[in-house]
């Protein structure tokens, strides 16, 4: 075993069947990944309902992109649609990339120095898959529909759809680590995507429009992210994985003897 497994975090017994070594790095400096991720991933969605409300003339989640809300040409003529706020959109947008990539780091750091090579390498290339997908997302939003450089928000929306899946994927089926619920919410969404990006890329919409085409290819990997990070919290406070944590568990633990009817500390 080299140094550096053997300066890693180990979860407790209780865990599981083996233990999860993580970089003491992370779990115990950085362990507000989680939570960051969590309200990132969160606010993207926020912003489409914020700037879908002063959209002109009328925002549809069915039949307009997301990439309508970032629209930079109002008024008309020089669009036919107008997004005030397709600043926040754009930003919005790119904070979710850099979401996505910390993200990678978030799994990178969690599973790389899993005793199974296989998860390894599953944590390598769910790395450089999802950290794609966010260099892909920060494509989108700072080169706009309506500008299209070169077509890099089309590459750009195609790259966080095509490598966000497949990173989520890759992860899904070979990470044992990971809870079933949130394996299973990996692989079935792993099929809608497919499917819509199949759609999308024929240029079929099945009566689903264009808007709802790309959010059931899109949305998965941000609800996903918010799972995840949430999943990745709670796992690091059930298992005292980090300083903080360690604390607040320490505190229930008082809690639960207290209520039990052994002696305070306090009462002594």
């Amino acid at each position: 075993m080299s140094e550096h497994r053997a300066d890693a975090v180990t979860d407790s017994p209780g865990r599981g069947h083996r233990q999860v070594r993580r970089i003491p790095f992370f779990a115990n400096r950085i362990d507000w990944m989680g939570p960051f991720l969590v309200l990132l991933s969160s606010w993207y969605f926020a912003a489409q309902v914020l700037v879908a409300w002063v959209f002109r003339p009328h925002y549809s989640f069915v039949s307009n992109t997301i990439s309508d809300l970032g629209n930079t040409g109002c008024p008309p003529p020089d669009s036919d649609i107008c997004s005030p706020d397709h600043w926040v959109m754009n930003i919005s947008i790119i904070a979710l990339g850099v979401t996505m990539i910390v993200g990678a780091a978030l799994i990178f750091s969690e599973f790389s120095l899993s005793e199974e090579s296989r998860e390894r390498r599953a944590a390598a290339a769910g790395f450089v898959c999802l950290a794609i997908a966010g260099l892909g997302a920060i494509l989108v939003g700072a080169v706009p529909e309506n500008v299209n450089t070169f077509h890099l928000h089309t590459v750009g929306t195609a790259v966080v759809i095509g490598f966000g899946q497949l990173a989520i994927l890759i992860i899904g089926l070979v990470l044992r680590q990971l809870p079933d619920w949130l394996r299973e919410f990996m692989l079935v969404t792993s099929l809608f995507v497919l499917l819509a990006g199949i759609s999308i890329a024929g240029k079929h919409q099945f009566g689903l429009g264009a808007g709802t085409e790309e959010r059931l290819a899109q949305y998965p990997e941000s609800v996903w992210l918010i799972l995840f990070g949430f999943y990745i919290s709670r796992d690091h406070w059930r298992n005292q994985v980090s300083e903080r944590f360690r604390f607040s568990q320490q505190n229930l633990y008082q809690k639960k003897l207290f209520s039990a009817g052994a002696a305070s500390p306090v009462a002594e």
